[in-house]
């Protein structure tokens, strides 16, 4: 039985990779728990966001998907309105699902709107989520 995938909220994905993620925790002396589960996970993600180019970007996110084994599904509803939506085989895998959906969704739209912080002692990834050059001058 294939497991339906919720793509994960971007905020909640930059959380994930700066809660859990190796890089993240080495720079921050706050305490918090241990979960390995979570740590690898944030883990496979960084790397995206500190890719130098939206090539790499695609390449990263690629693997995650087929790693998970994300295929799509088109599902008809009631009244005869389509929908997408995406499904693992395996739930274990429904996290990474989940986010490399979320980067692939947001970079198909905003290609260069990630990174990571750029400072020494920072290295926490974040979206970009400032309005567009083009929008900002024409307001």
């Amino acid at each position: 039985m294939a497991t339906r995938i919720a793509v994960m909220a971007m905020p909640e994905l930059v959380a994930l990779v700066n809660e859990w993620g190796t890089l993240p925790r080495a720079l921050d002396p706050r305490e918090r728990g241990d979960d390995p589960g979570l740590t690898a996970l944030a883990d496979e993600f960084h790397p995206i966001f500190a890719a130098a180019d939206a090539a790499q970007r695609a390449r990263l996110i690629t693997a995650l998907l087929q790693a998970a084994k994300v295929r799509p599904v088109l599902t008809a509803a009631a009244d005869g309105t389509l929908s997408e939506e995406w499904t693992v085989d395996n739930p274990a895998h429904a996290g990474r699902a989940a986010a490399a959906l979320a980067l692939r969704h947001h970079l198909a739209e905003h290609p260069g709107r990630i990174g990571v912080c750029a400072d020494d002692q920072c290295a926490d990834v974040y979206v970009d989520n400032s309005p567009p050059a083009a929008a900002a001058s024409a307001a």
